[in-house]
């Protein structure tokens, strides 16, 4: 078993030492931790990540763990990689929004998701706020040996299947963990039984009668729109958060990003504005900036537009609301 940690590495050296790992472990993959990823870290510094490694005969074998993050397999990423082969993500602890071709799943831990390295892919990991880490067991198949056995070869990926209930799903979470267990004790002949085992349950627990559904695109849909407020809050400052831009990053159409604001109670402009002026209502509150600083600061236009945008949100002026904090 080959094993790589970055807790034997100084803290301002462990995320670009786990870019290297992640990278040399899999398919050749992208890692992003902005302030977004970091903003509920606490005291915690650095990133203590973990990746154990082991294969069957064409199947690879990974348990992994790290923290907050963004993992995409994105166009570069697509064209270095050599081999076609599907990811098997079983989450374990913490959560990952999973996003490939127009579909976006919530993989919660106890639920697995696939992913096709011949396109592109994002996988958002949130860690448990309990312990700080996300664990995931990620068995990465050879595309030729699953592909051809799934009921259908379209729209099996980012889909997320719940294994903490009975049924073909359980069976497959269950079969990947006494794999990952017994993995070095394995003969040539038991590894490959354990491998056709193993794709063959995964292929018949694939098929459409496991897809999800609407209430569960519901909440997928839900926690989508919370990582972008996220990504968007910590993004104020000068940083381009026109649809087309915010679409961009999160690998969805500009018509996906507005729906997910459907229903919600303000679309995704309003929810951009409400976020820049909650930004200055904290700065009136706490900084001795002039007003028009702070206005330029989060994006609005001038110290008119700025008035006219927060009265409508907070019912007085930027001045009469930085009056009342100092008195309070």
């Amino acid at each position: 078993m080959r094993s790589w940690t970055t807790a034997d590495r100084p803290v301002g050296e462990q995320f670009a030492y786990w870019r290297e790992v992640i990278c040399e472990a899999f398919a050749p993959l992208a890692a992003e931790r902005g302030p977004h990823h970091t903003a509920d870290a606490g005291t915690r510094s650095g990133i203590e990540s973990w990746v154990r490694s082991s294969r069957l005969t064409g199947t690879n074998c990974a348990e992994v763990s790290s923290r907050t993050q963004l993992i995409s397999h994105g166009r570069a990423e697509v064209r270095r990689t050599a081999s076609e082969e599907v990811f098997v993500n079983l989450q374990l602890k913490g959560s990952c929004i999973g996003r490939q071709d127009d579909r976006t799943c919530v993989v919660p831990a106890g639920g697995f998701a696939l992913f096709d390295t011949t396109s592109e892919y994002h996988l958002d990991f949130v860690e448990d706020p309990r312990d700080g880490e996300w664990r995931v067991l990620s068995f990465r198949v050879p595309r030729a040996s699953l592909v051809p056995m799934l009921a259908t070869q379209e729209g099996f990926t980012a889909v997320a299947h719940d294994s903490r209930t009975s049924g073909m799903a359980n069976l497959v979470a269950s079969t990947m963990a006494s794999i990952w267990h017994n993995i070095d004790a394995l003969d040539g002949v038991a590894a490959e039984a354990a491998e056709t085992a193993f794709t063959t349950t995964l292929a018949a627990a694939s098929g459409p009668g496991d897809l999800v559904g609407d209430a569960r695109r519901e909440s997928c849909d839900a926690a989508l729109r919370a990582s972008i407020n996220r990504y968007v809050a910590t993004h104020l400052r000068g940083d381009d958060l026109a649809p087309a831009a915010v679409a961009r990053r999160f690998a969805i159409s500009v018509r996906k990003l507005h729906a997910l604001y459907e229903g919600s109670g303000c679309t995704f402009a309003q929810s951009v504005m409400r976020l820049r002026v909650e930004a200055c209502a904290r700065d009136l509150a706490t900084s001795s900036r002039t007003i028009t600083e702070i206005a330029t600061t989060w994006g609005f236009y001038d110290l008119s537009h700025l008035n006219r945008v927060f009265r409508a949100h907070r019912g007085c002026l930027p001045s009469e609301y930085r009056v009342a904090a100092e008195a309070s």
